[in-house]
């Protein structure tokens, strides 16, 4: 799975490479097919990938292309220091196995809504909406600690089927 995990090309170098992976400068559309193909592998294979370490540019493309959002507030979201971020991408590193579950439960949990609510838009609309069953929290915010990721599938799930929440 090449696309999430790895960059076979590096062509900017350094702050200028940091500052376009944070405004989320790539291509928005072309994230959302890598992202697919993430979550059609299977749980072992998903689960490589994020111990390898995800590339830490996939943070730009999540905010944009999933959420539409800022790379700062999809940070902010997942609890990961925006300096952290800012160092790994300046020096080509990868995100950790911890961040990188941080980001590939967004994937994972857009792409559960998306066929819940049946639009991408709605989707991120969700994730970034305060609900109650989360105590006022957004949806994306839980997806920093596996509880949290497990108590919004829990309430996806109660959407799909017409349980009410």
């Amino acid at each position: 799975m090449a696309a999430i995990s790895s960059s076979d090309q590096k062509p900017v170098r350094g702050r200028a490479r940091a500052a376009a992976a944070m405004s989320g400068a790539p291509a928005a559309e072309a994230g959302l097919a890598e992202f697919a193909d993430f979550v059609r592998l299977g749980p072992i294979a998903q689960s490589r990938e994020i111990r390898l370490g995800l590339d830490a540019q996939i943070v730009g493309r999540v905010a944009a292309a999933i959420l539409n959002t800022s790379v700062q507030s999809l940070l902010a979201s997942l609890r990961i220091p925006s300096s952290t971020l800012t160092r790994k991408l300046a020096a080509g590193d990868r995100l950790s196995s911890g961040e990188s579950d941080r980001v590939s439960r967004v994937i994972l949990i857009h792409a559960h809504a998306t066929d819940v609510f049946e639009s991408r838009d709605l989707a991120a609309q969700w994730m970034q909406t305060p609900h109650a069953e989360l105590d006022d929290e957004m949806p994306v915010a839980m997806l920093d600690t596996q509880t949290g990721y497990d108590e919004v599938q829990r309430i996806l799930h109660r959407i799909e089927f017409g349980i009410g929440v």
